[in-house]
């Protein structure tokens, strides 16, 4: 298992409970992956160094979890599929 570092930025059009459920499914799926979340933290509504489909503003979710590393394509893949989220970045950590 590697340790891995996630920033998830979600539309800024969300409710607060619909952005809430969204942060919890995007945990859920790592979970289902065999992913062990170590920290989540919510850093709310930013404004983006450029435009991402059409919006200025974006919501910020980092979570650190450990992963195997034959999950990270089948997670990033999931990840451009949901259509709240604008952008999904994951690295690995030392």
């Amino acid at each position: 298992m590697n340790k891995y570092g996630g920033i998830f930025i979600f539309k800024p059009d969300l409710a607060e409970k619909d952005l809430e459920g969204e942060y919890t499914k995007t945990e859920e799926v790592i979970k289902k992956h065999e992913g062990k979340i170590g920290k989540s933290e919510k850093w709310g509504k930013k404004r983006l160094t450029f435009t991402i489909k059409k919006f200025q503003d974006g919501f910020f979710l980092y979570v650190a979890f450990e992963a195997p590393p034959q999950s990270i394509k089948a997670l990033m893949e999931l990840f451009k599929l949901n259509a709240n989220i604008l952008r999904a970045q994951l690295t690995r950590e030392e």
